[in-house]
């Protein structure tokens, strides 16, 4: 496993390697800013391995199927598996295809680690701004894979991917201070890159959380995530999306599912009471109480759909779309 830092950004108008695609143009305004990602991930990889799964997957598991206490580990760990074989599935990493996979905002490694386990991916490549989830794939020494401290917008691949996935990373490619035009110019920025990095015909997943029931995130809940959990996201809307995707990609699978998300924080907190006493010597009582308050509010955010989560899958376009404005 090699893991890199690079911060370097391509320059504008020069194309992903081995792709005829224009080159996108970059987003106009960065999105959640690397201070405060680690704002939230840095508390440190022993916090979250407290009420994480195995996989130490940190979004939503696929329940499809599976019952029993979810709050238990083997439980958990099988649900979060089926989301991050599902998301291998859409792309065409099935056992043994031995693709080359991208993985943008790569968390600690999970699917990584299932991509190269069974032979999904032959190569497979993680792209994080927390150096302490950099730290911890380092410790994996997964081979095939590698890690790096970089942002998508900096990301030029040596040669074309076969396929992309990312997972809870899409709620940080724009932040709450711009305007619709500016998000969906980031969105757009991000799809344009994801064509450029992939070869003809290639896949790509994303899973991401979505405003569903509510138009934004005013109101108490949506101000104290924004100012005391995860600075600098912000949530888009399904239309913003597919308006975004349209030149570069074409829909093949769209899923909705609000439940999973809600019965994975649910059993993320539960897990997290019960582990009170290690979580407060580890991160303090604030801190601790923080994150309850924050998985709990966030399930009642899905249970009232003013939030959900769609699963999203997409085939490359051979070449970008010219729509009207």
């Amino acid at each position: 496993m090699t893991v890199t830092a690079g911060t370097v950004t391509p320059a504008p108008g020069t194309n992903a390697p081995g792709t005829n695609a224009p080159a996108p143009a970059p987003a106009p305004a960065p999105g959640t800013s690397a201070e405060d990602i680690e704002f939230h991930y840095d508390l440190g990889n022993d916090f979250y391995a407290l009420w994480l799964d195995a996989t130490r997957s940190y979004s939503a598991a696929r329940w499809d199927g599976i019952d029993g206490d979810e709050s238990q580990e083997a439980v958990l760990a099988r649900a979060q598996r089926a989301k991050l074989t599902h998301h291998l599935d859409l792309v065409g990493a099935t056992p043994g295809a031995g693709l080359r996979l991208l993985d943008v905002g790569c968390g600690w490694g999970g699917m990584l680690a299932e991509a190269v386990a069974a032979g999904r991916a032959r190569e497979a490549t993680g792209l994080t701004l927390s150096r302490a989830q950099l730290a911890h794939v380092e410790s994996l020494a997964l081979p095939g894979v590698t890690a790096r401290l970089e942002s998508w917008e900096a990301h030029t691949p040596a040669r074309p991917y076969d396929a992309v996935v990312s997972v809870g990373a899409f709620e940080h490619f724009a932040t709450a201070s711009m305007s619709r035009d500016e998000r969906l110019a980031a969105y757009r920025a991000y799809f344009g890159a994801c064509h450029g990095w992939l070869r003809p015909g290639g896949l790509m997943s994303l899973q991401t959380i979505a405003f569903d029931g509510a138009s934004g995130g005013a109101g108490p809940v949506g101000s104290f995530v924004a100012s005391d959990v995860f600075p600098g996201a912000a949530l888009p809307r399904l239309s913003e999306i597919t308006a975004a995707c349209d030149p570069y990609f074409s829909v093949t699978v769209l899923h909705g599912s609000p439940e999973d998300y809600a019965r994975t924080l649910r059993a993320w907190s539960a897990r997290l009471l019960r582990a009170r006493a290690a979580a407060e010597q580890l991160v303090g009582a604030e801190a601790y109480r923080r994150y309850r308050l924050y998985l709990r509010a966030c399930e009642v955010t899905f249970l009232r759909r003013a939030a959900t989560l769609y699963r999203i899958g997409f085939r490359r376009r051979d070449e970008p779309l010219s729509l009207p404005a």
